[in-house]
């Protein structure tokens, strides 16, 4: 059994979970000819969602392992990151992706320290799937 499939499953499922909880129309693509792995449906506009299992980096901060190049912003509009350890999911549009490591933080913003800490550390309030969705 390939535990790394099961685990994507289970990251897929979960994510779905959690957009269905907060109203949101969730679809999943036949086959596995797709760039993403979910479709939300959000008022009527469709998002072509991507989930990779998020991974611990240190403290707070979550990372998934994406190589932005290997998704077409024609075909991906998020990134969704989930891990067991923390909830919620995290949505990274797909034009805001580079590199292979996709970073956000669950730290409280009060206990950031500097102004511009507060600012580059992709902090979870912005990367809420409401929000996210404002930047595709």
């Amino acid at each position: 059994m390939n535990h790394s499939a099961r685990r994507g499953e289970k990251s897929e499922l979960a994510v779905a979970s959690e957009l269905l909880a907060q109203g949101y129309g969730v679809s999943f693509p036949f086959g596995h000819n797709h760039q993403y792995d979910l479709i939300v449906d959000k008022d009527g506009s469709l998002y072509r969602v991507q989930v990779k299992t998020a991974k611990r980096e240190g403290g707070n901060r979550f990372y998934v392992q994406a190589d932005a190049d290997a998704y077409d912003k024609t075909h991906v509009d998020l990134l969704a990151g989930y891990s067991e350890e923390k909830e919620p999911a995290f949505f990274i549009p797909i034009e805001e992706t580079s590199g292979k490591r996709q970073r956000v933080t669950f730290t409280d913003l009060d206990q950031m320290g500097s102004d511009a800490s507060r600012q580059r550390a992709h902090h979870i309030s912005d990367y809420r799937f409401s929000e996210a969705i404002k930047r595709v």
